[in-house]
C-alpha cells in the first residue's frame, strides 16, 4: 500500500515525502526517547549536585571532629554522672566555700545553704555568706569563688566598711553553684 503510494509520486514529491518521513522520525525519536532521557539526566545531575553539597558539608563537620572531641573532654569535668542528694551537694558546696575563705584569709561568719532551683538542663544551689576581712582579701575571696572549676559564682554582694578597723569590711553575698544535669552530659559526651 505504501509502495503503491510512493510509486505514484513524482521525483520531487518522493524527495519531499522522504524528507518528511525523516523529519517525523526525528520528531518522534526526540519526543519518545531523547526528551525523557535528557529530563532524567537533568534530574540525576541535580541529585548528584545536592549529594556533593551534602558530602562537602559533612566533610567540613568531620574536619572539626578533633576540635569538638577536645572541647568535649575539656568540658566533661563540669558534667556529673548522677545527681546527688541536695544535702550532699550543699555540704560539698559549703566545704569548698570554707576552703576558699581560709585560702584568702577571710573570716567566714555565717554560711547557710538557701533554696535550689531545678531547671531542665541544670540545678542551681544557693548559699548566703557573711564574712569579714580586709578589702583586698574579700576581693580575692570573690575572685577565687568565681574562678573555681566547681561552677561557683557570686551573684549578689553587699559590702560595708567595718567601723574604725582601717581596710576591713563586712561582706554579705549570695553564691550559686551550678550542677549540670547528667542527661545533658550523656547527650554531649561520646
Amino acid at each position: 500500500m505504501i509502495q503503491k503510494f510512493v510509486t505514484k509520486l513524482s521525483e520531487k514529491e518522493k524527495k519531499i515525502f522522504y524528507v518528511t518521513i525523516i523529519f517525523v522520525s526525528f520528531a518522534l525519536l526526540d519526543r519518545l526517547f531523547l526528551g525523557p532521557v535528557l529530563d532524567r539526566l537533568s534530574v540525576i545531575e541535580t541529585e548528584i549536585e545536592a549529594q556533593e553539597n551534602s558530602i562537602q558539608r559533612d566533610l567540613r563537620f568531620l574536619a572539626y571532629e578533633g576540635k569538638i572531641t577536645q572541647e568535649s573532654k575539656a568540658f566533661s569535668k563540669y558534667f556529673t554522672d548522677t545527681i546527688q542528694d541536695d544535702d550532699v551537694v550543699n555540704a560539698a558546696f559549703l566545704s569548698t566555700v570554707e576552703k576558699l575563705a581560709t585560702q584568702s584569709n577571710v573570716n567566714l561568719i555565717k554560711s547557710n545553704p538557701s533554696e535550689s532551683k531545678k531547671e531542665k538542663k541544670y540545678i542551681k544551689y544557693y548559699a548566703n555568706l557573711d564574712c569579714v576581712g580586709d578589702l583586698e582579701n574579700v576581693i580575692t575571696f570573690m575572685h577565687l569563688i568565681n574562678s573555681t572549676e566547681d561552677l561557683l559564682r557570686v551573684v549578689t554582694l553587699n559590702m560595708t566598711p567595718k567601723r574604725g578597723e582601717g581596710d576591713e569590711v563586712n561582706a554579705s553575698m549570695t553564691v550559686v553553684k551550678l550542677v549540670v544535669n547528667p542527661d545533658i552530659s550523656a547527650a554531649t559526651n561520646p
